[in-house]
């Protein structure tokens, strides 16, 4: 038997529209992004989940509740706040059910720090561009007050090895709605990308991802890889 694994970045957000540093403000989807979220729910909708992981942030939810309103199992998902987020619910998923966890801050959008509203364009001209660089696609050099993609790494990706691993190895059928730099974190575990590769990487808004993996022990080995583009 074979796990399925599927990434999707949330539906093209409004920040993204203006070319803004974006990171942790819960900026909200465009009419863009919601299509791009329909799209992707019919393009899933045959899927049997197991399990569903989602961010703190409203873009990220709004696309996987969209995915999981198309979804054409039969099964029901049961909203389960992060552990530490609100009060914790005492009912755990039964039958035909299974659990959509939110509010899972270590699968957030790296955090930009000083950047966070500003236009990029601005930022590149006021910084240049070798600065714009290392800040935007460097894996290690963080914004002032913010987080390069290897923090991004060093959070996003205990989470998935306590969290999101055994459920894999379990041949369960996990959905992840997350960021750009969050994905590229787990995308760079699994695919066993360098630190000077993976800053090439982009994940584009609203398109799922889906890979097929068999258990190695306790690693895991992709099978196959899909990306199901989006009709033009």
């Amino acid at each position: 038997m074979t796990a399925t694994l599927i990434l999707i970045r949330h539906g093209r957000s409004l920040w993204n529209e203006q070319n803004r540093f974006t990171g942790w403000v819960d900026v909200p989807l465009t009419e863009r992004g919601w299509r791009e979220a329909e799209t992707a729910g019919r393009q899933l909708a045959e899927y049997r989940f197991d399990v569903a992981y989602t961010s703190h942030l409203q873009r990220a939810i709004c696309t996987l509740q969209v995915v999981l309103r198309e979804n054409r199992s039969g099964r029901t998902p049961i909203f389960l706040p992060a552990e530490g987020t609100v009060p914790r619910e005492s009912y755990q998923p039964v039958g035909n059910e299974f659990p959509v966890h939110l509010h899972v801050t270590a699968l957030a959008e790296r955090h930009y720090g000083d950047l966070q509203g500003l236009n990029k364009d601005q930022v590149l001209a006021e910084y240049g561009q070798e600065q714009f660089v290392k800040w935007r696609r460097g894996y290690d050099t963080p914004p002032p007050n913010g987080e390069s993609l290897k923090d991004t790494v060093a959070r996003a990706l205990p989470y998935f090895d306590t969290a999101i691993r055994p459920r894999l190895l379990d041949d369960q059928t996990v959905l992840i709605s997350a960021h750009g730099n969050s994905l590229r974190a787990l995308t760079k575990e699994l695919e066993d990308i360098s630190d000077t590769d993976i800053v090439g990487l982009e994940i584009p808004t609203g398109v799922p991802i889906v890979y097929r993996l068999d258990r190695d022990g306790q690693a895991l080995r992709i099978v196959d890889k899909r990306v199901l583009e989006h009709d033009a």
